[in-house]
């Protein structure tokens, strides 16, 4: 959806929320926090039922989150993986650190449990476990209940999900008798055993990124899967509750991969990165070069039933997307500042050498029309341009929290941040 600049802006809603008697505006930055320390920290961050978020920190040696520093209980060396629960007003407190463990993926069930998809790292892996990636669920105070392996000659884990029910979901691939990778999603019970197993046996080359699951308790995986010109293109694939496909999307002609997926009421809605152009709902999107790469961001929305409806593309790439019950669609990712394709983002300000400009946007779920934009400046992309590991988590109400990765600096209103060692990590929250 290409227009100007001037009519983006002008479909800005300049909503404004009360806060103890105190007028602030709708996407306004309510708490940040720079999580950092000597090496390079990784996290993610989701919502929990009580309305607020929990995050997970990887890291080696000493990090501060906020709350004081933490010590990895190897030592300078050692490998911790520390658990924090955030009020919706972003108040901290440490839920514990695991010594030696890695995590890769969070999510929480409506019981408020914590399941992660990790395992050991580095020396302190023992002859208790093997090199296969594990599932963990811990109650809601970071109490273990269970551990399981996941073989990674079952799955290559990409993607977790919970659903009502409180059954688990992975998505990731598995390789197929020609040894390309075959798009795979297994559902487990909240225990932890295998209820079924779904290959999708008509793509080639297909990988699931992300996957959402639906209040029927049908199952959205995204990812890419390779297209009739034998490039791969972005994918949608829609599972019944029992594993069964109902339909499948593809972005015709886009060379690229769905990253993100989300779903509310009569809208599935799916996020990514692309190159070249594609058609949907009627309207062309082409992408744009951004430091010499062809490659824009896209977003694009369904009906629970496949149907298009809209879609956008912009800025550089996009990490991660979440729905809450307002409506509100939230989108972090990354862009080149002064780039043409900034204008659905109001034309930011931002580095112009850099594509790690960091950009948190809400979105209406039903239209597409944008709610509002907050972007903050970075500093030099460092190996892969754009941003790093971004994760959005969403209350009920609409109020985000966002989780990312940088490398250099970040400027945060007036302040700039700067890493501690190969990368530090940012946490926004914000009003609805």
């Amino acid at each position: 959806m290409r227009t100007s600049a001037s009519v983006l802006v002008a479909l800005f809603v300049a909503g404004v929320v009360t806060v103890h008697g105190e007028a602030r505006a709708a996407g306004a930055l309510t708490w940040s926090q720079h999580v950092t320390g000597p090496g390079e920290e990784t996290g993610r961050i989701a919502s929990t039922r009580d309305g607020g978020f929990i995050s997970f920190v990887n890291f080696t040696g000493t990090v501060d989150l906020g709350t004081g520093p933490i010590q990895a209980p190897g030592g300078p060396e050692g490998r911790g993986l520390a658990l924090v629960r955030h009020s919706p007003q972003g108040q901290k407190s440490l839920l514990r650190v695991l010594s030696g463990w890695y995590a890769l993926h969070l999510a929480t069930d409506a019981e408020g449990n914590i399941v992660i998809l990790g395992g050991p790292a580095g020396a302190i892996t023992s002859n208790l476990f093997s090199d296969d990636p594990h599932l963990m669920k811990l109650d809601p105070l970071g109490r273990l209940l269970w551990l399981r392996p996941i073989r990674q000659s079952e799955l290559s884990v990409h993607a977790l999900v919970t659903d009502r029910a409180g059954n688990i979901g992975l998505g990731g691939y598995t390789v197929g008798p020609d040894s390309s990778p075959r798009l795979t999603f297994i559902r487990y019970d909240g225990e932890g055993v295998k209820q079924w197993t779904f290959v999708d046996v008509n793509t080639v080359q297909g990988v699931g990124r992300a996957a959402t699951v639906d209040s029927e308790g049908a199952i959205y995986v995204a990812g890419d899967a390779k297209g009739p010109i034998s490039v791969v293109e972005p994918y949608l694939i829609k599972l019944s509750p029992t594993g069964q496909p109902q339909w499948r999307r593809r972005l015709d002609g886009a060379v690229g991969f769905a990253l993100g997926v989300a779903t509310h009421g009569n809208r599935v809605v799916a996020v990514g990165t692309f190159a070249n152009t594609f058609t949907f709902a009627a309207r062309e999107h082409s992408s744009t070069a951004n430091l010499g790469i062809d490659q824009d961001a896209f977003v694009a929305a369904w009906t629970r039933d496949g149907e298009e409806r809209w879609a956008w593309n912009f800025a550089f790439d996009i990490d991660a997307i979440a729905m809450d019950l307002n409506d509100g669609v939230t989108l972090i990712g990354g862009y080149q500042g002064l780039s043409p394709d900034t204008a659905a983002l109001g034309v930011p300000d931002g580095n112009a050498a850099s594509a790690a400009n960091v950009y948190v946007a809400k979105l209406d779920r039903i239209h597409g029309s944008w709610r509002w934009v907050r972007t903050f400046p970075g500093g030099q992309d460092r190996g892969s341009p754009g941003l790093d590991e971004g994760t959005v988590a969403v209350t009920p109400d609409g109020r985000p929290a966002v989780m990312g990765r940088f490398h250099d600096t970040l400027r945060v209103g007036s302040r700039t941040w700067t890493a501690n060692g190969l990368s530090d990590l940012f946490q926004f929250g914000f009003e609805p």
